[in-house]
């Protein structure tokens, strides 16, 4: 009769994009709010989040057109890498398929280095300059144990840089 040993919990798999949730795309990033007592949590549009501290954050308080800005400005910046590597894709098809395949060598790392060098740092330089054009938001946080007292705002932060 074997011995019931206690196996080791596998390690948690690292995902790629760890800093986005699932369906971000497609949903709209998420909002960062900040407590007054220093506590940071991500946020859906429309989700209410509760602090250890007692404070309740109302995301829905943020404009809809606002928000609705903030995803259109992400979803264009996120489809230039898109759009680049289905061209590089479509054109190494291309090669592979009349056989011209020795071009595969010259356009892979061509195509690297120009998204690596050239097109990704203009991208982030313009996405960070248009996202300063977006308006911060001050959410207030809603009376949770009816004391009525109107807290301090919280100043949610404008999304990382792709």
């Amino acid at each position: 009769m074997k011995s019931q040993v206690a196996r080791p919990k596998p390690p948690v798999r690292e995902r790629l994009a760890d800093h986005e949730r699932p369906r971000a795309v497609l949903k709209g990033p998420p909002i960062t709010v900040t407590c007054t007592c220093g506590e940071r949590h991500g946020v859906d549009y429309g989700a209410v989040w509760e602090c250890t501290c007692g404070r309740r954050w109302n995301t829905a308080q943020i404009k809809a057109d606002e928000y609705a800005r903030l995803r259109r400005l992400q979803l264009r910046f996120r489809a230039v890498p898109v759009a680049l590597g289905i061209a590089t894709s479509g054109l190494a098809m291309y090669f592979l398929l009349t056989g011209n395949s020795f071009s595969l060598f010259f356009l892979l790392p061509l195509a690297l280095i120009l998204w690596g060098m050239m097109v990704r740092p203009v991208l982030r330089r313009r996405y960070s300059k248009a996202l300063g054009v977006l308006p911060r938001w001050n959410l207030y946080s809603e009376p949770s144990g009816g004391d009525g007292i109107k807290e301090a705002p919280a100043v949610s932060p404008r999304p990382r840089t792709p």
